[in-house]
């Protein structure tokens, strides 16, 4: 059984897990695999055959999703605490999206022969999974509705000030290439670099090299709703 307390920690205080009762947590860690990743290595792809669930402990990783033209474009970034495959654990399917990792990343795996065996064992914790999945639907419907939002600066506002709540940070900082946050928020290069210099200025938002990092996150947020 994994018995880490610290990555425990991080797991407990996330809102799917950290809601389970004692019993499914335990049994949950019984299953787990901890495995690590070089910056830029793939979890799974889009197509793969869904082998297990991830609970992302550090690091980061970021999800592609393919379009209709045949290019995969970024949808979205996290950090620890984040867990993701549960989508296609028990439709025997491919993978809808493509995972990897943004920086030196450690995760547990939860095979799904693990736990399938888990759930035969225990046919309630169906519901459990399906918590899960409730809960990553949620964050997939918000960057949906947040795309939708008129005006590229609000969407850019919207965007990294979900970012800041789940990408991996270091001393705040959010690790992200303006190239990929101008695909996040559906802009072109010199939209994205117009709105952001002007939050730059406006003190809201300081910018590094392949990073960028909140300063007022609450007159960002009160620029959303004004």
């Amino acid at each position: 059984m994994f018995d880490n307390d610290d990555d425990m920690q991080i797991l407990t205080q996330t809102d799917w897990f950290g809601a389970r009762e004692p019993k499914f947590q335990n049994d949950l860690m019984t299953c787990a695999v901890v495995r690590t990743f070089d910056p830029g290595e793939t979890l799974y792809h889009h197509g793969d055959p869904a082998n297990g669930i991830h609970a992302v402990l550090d690091g980061s990783v970021q999800i592609t999703a393919p379009a209709d033209d045949g290019q995969e474009f970024v949808v979205h970034r996290e950090g620890a605490g984040f867990w993701i495959g549960d989508l296609a654990l028990f439709a025997e399917a491919q993978r809808l999206v493509s995972v990897m990792t943004t920086q030196q990343t450690r995760t547990l795996f939860f095979p799904s022969s693990r736990v399938e065996r888990m759930v035969q064992e225990n046919p309630e914790y169906v519901r459990d999974f399906y918590a899960l999945t409730r809960e990553n639907m949620k964050t997939a419907l918000r960057i949906m509705a947040n795309l939708a939002v008129t005006g590229s600066e609000k969407r850019l506002v919207l965007r990294l000030l979900h970012l800041d709540e789940g990408a991996s940070k270091s001393d705040g900082w959010i690790i992200v290439s303006q190239d990929e946050l101008a695909a996040m928020v559906a802009v072109s290069q010199p939209t994205l670099h117009r709105n952001l210099h002007r939050l730059s200025g406006l003190g809201l938002v300081e910018l590094g090299y392949g990073r960028l990092r909140l300063i007022d996150r609450r007159k960002l947020i009160a620029s959303c709703q004004s």
